[in-house]
Parts: C-alpha cells; structure tokens; sequence
C-alpha cells in the first residue's frame, strides 16, 4: 500500500496531526526525524536487551534458522526531560551484525539510526504494518541490508503527543 492509502486506512474517523502521519509512512531514520522535531538529540532509555536462540515464529520472521541467535531489544526513546517520545522493540540476527557494529549496538543506549550513519552502513527499510492500537499508532518494519533481514522492529507511539 503507498502512504496515502496507508494514511487513509488509518484516518478513518480519525484525526492525525502532519507529524504523526510523516511517522506513520516513513522509510527514514526516526532519530532524525525525532531530533529535527524536537530541535535536540533524543536520548536512548533501554528497558531490557539480551542475546538468545530463536524461536520458529522468530526465525521464519528474520529468515534465520531455528536457534539462530538473536539479539533482542526494548528501549524508549525520550527527549532531554525524559519524556517518552517512541517505545520500540528490535530484533536483530547476530550472525548478520558485522563485529564492531554488533558491539556498538550492545552498548545498548545508542540510536539503531545514528549506529547505521556511523558505521557506513546502506540500508532500506521495509514497512510491513501501520495500525492504530489502544491510543497508540505502531509500525513494524524490517531493515534491509544486502538482500537480508539485518533487523526487525516494532514501533509505538502515544497519540496526541506530537499534535
């Protein structure tokens, strides 16, 4: 679907202000995104990350194999008050992150986008779903690098907040 059925589907009977729906359809960074919004850098509060063998569902959805290991990781992205701008979830398989990239990313309160930017890294983002969820609009979406899942990651953020 393009952004502009996407946005329709989701504006059903809705009212979206012109930042969440430029959340809603990008391809793009959201730390750049966030930080040009808020006019500072946003801050990276990681709730939980951890290295573990995947399940099928997992392995099907990263195109990995059962067992495969698996870098998970929960974070909100909040601005210099620590308000919550963005929760998001990532999965990452550790055989696809190069060595130096893999030990940034655990350093854990690094933006994935910022990551990308200083390792050089070329990357597309594959948008799967955007929905509108319990007062909330969430994305899901894969970024791709040469030819694979390099991670996959779910997005929430709470409506209103960016009106």
């Amino acid at each position: 679907m393009d952004s502009l059925g996407i946005l329709k589907k989701l504006e059903d009977g809705r009212k979206l202000g012109i930042f969440e729906k430029i959340l809603a359809v990008t391809n793009g960074s959201i730390t750049q995104l966030l930080e040009v919004y808020t006019g500072e850098p946003v801050r990276i509060r990681t709730l939980r990350q951890e290295i573990s063998g995947c399940d099928e569902e997992t392995a099907k959805r990263l195109g990995i194999a059962r067992g495969g290991k698996v870098n998970f990781r929960e974070v909100e992205i909040t601005d210099r008050k620590g308000n919550v701008l963005v929760f998001a979830k990532s999965l990452a398989p550790i055989e696809r992150l190069d060595g130096r990239f893999r030990e940034d990313l655990m350093k854990a309160d690094v933006p994935i986008g910022k990551l990308f930017v200083e390792h050089g890294i070329e990357a597309r983002r594959e948008l799967l779903s955007v929905n509108i969820e319990g007062g909330n609009l969430t994305r899901e979406y894969n970024i791709i690098h040469g030819g694979k899942i390099l991670m996959s990651i779910e997005e929430r953020f709470k409506l209103g907040v960016f009106k």
